[in-house]
């Protein structure tokens, strides 16, 4: 924290905002992208962003707004766009846009499990009246949503050992599709799909484990404020709720290494009883033998899961 000497963002503040012993530089902004206000700060100054710096401000503007279709997206944002292309050379957004995307795409499909629950995940921290706790929501962002789905039978062991690892009582992971702005959100156990339910009400298929959110796209915007919301109106765990794979101690959850074999040095998971063949045939948002009897027995007693 020492090193901090200034914030530029774009998000909201949330209860974990770091605490600096001295005043520093803060520029917080409801725009679409932390680069948008980069590029305002250079004109604002009289200072015009050599061609690279413009490029590299011009395709963060892009991917955070989805190609200025996300709902995130501001006039400013646009604006930044129309100049920043100029100063760059970039005759055709709308292919840029799309050569960005695909190559974000194809990079994905030889991410591994940990990577993509981990890569693009954000914790959020709440002290609700009916629940207290931390919320991890991850965000895949892809052309070829199905590349991704095709592979949740692997994402679901690692989104709980993710959770147990970090301590969370959720962890979510929504899919999104930037070319058509729609998504899903994948659900890794009971507490996961009571409050998606609550929440976002979609229809559920994958046995539980994945909600259709429809055309929500934005992590900012139409995921973390409609579950703040629910968790301010008071929504709690509902009662002898079964606690799913998230039954398993730390302890059994093995290691992350990088795949000797792997081109691309991904990291994997060894070792984790989430891949014994007796786990593998659980359903997330099945209760495990014994776990609501045990929650019966510890009732007084806070479970974080």
């Amino acid at each position: 924290v020492d090193n901090v000497v200034g914030v530029i963002d774009h998000h909201a503040l949330q209860s974990k905002t770091i605490v600096t012993d001295k005043p520093i530089y803060i520029d917080i902004r409801p725009w679409g992208s932390m680069s948008t206000i980069i590029g305002h700060t250079f004109l604002t100054h009289n200072r015009r962003p050599s061609k690279s710096v413009a490029g590299m401000l011009l395709c963060a503007i892009l991917s955070d707004t989805l190609n200025l279709l996300g709902p995130t997206t501001t006039e400013w944002d646009r604006l930044m766009v129309a100049v920043l292309s100029e100063i760059s050379g970039v005759d055709d957004i709308q292919l840029l846009a799309s050569q960005q995307f695909k190559a974000k795409s194809k990079e994905l499909a030889t991410m591994s499990a940990p990577a993509l629950v981990n890569g693009d995940q954000k914790t959020f921290s709440f002290d609700g009246a009916g629940f207290h706790g931390d919320i991890g929501f991850a965000v895949v962002e892809t052309t070829d949503d199905d590349a991704i789905l095709n592979r949740i039978d692997e994402l679901l062991p690692e989104m709980v050992a993710c959770k147990k690892e970090k301590d969370l009582s959720c962890i979510f992971l929504a899919v999104v599709n930037i070319v058509k702005l729609h998504s899903h959100l994948l659900l890794c156990g009971p507490t996961e799909h009571a409050l998606a339910s609550k929440s976002f009400g979609g229809d559920v298929t994958m046995d539980g484990a994945l909600m259709d959110l429809g055309g929500r796209v934005s992590r900012k915007k139409d995921y973390i404020p409609v579950i703040t919301q629910v968790i301010k109106d008071g929504w709690k765990k509902p009662m002898n709720l079964g606690r799913g794979l998230s039954m398993v101690d730390v302890t059994q959850l093995g290691k992350l290494e990088v795949d000797p074999n792997d081109p691309h040095a991904n990291v994997k998971r060894i070792g984790s009883v989430l891949d014994s063949p007796e786990m593998k045939g659980k359903k997330s948002c099945d209760p495990i033998a014994g776990d609501v009897e045990e929650e019966k027995k510890i009732e007084d007693e806070p479970i974080t899961i």
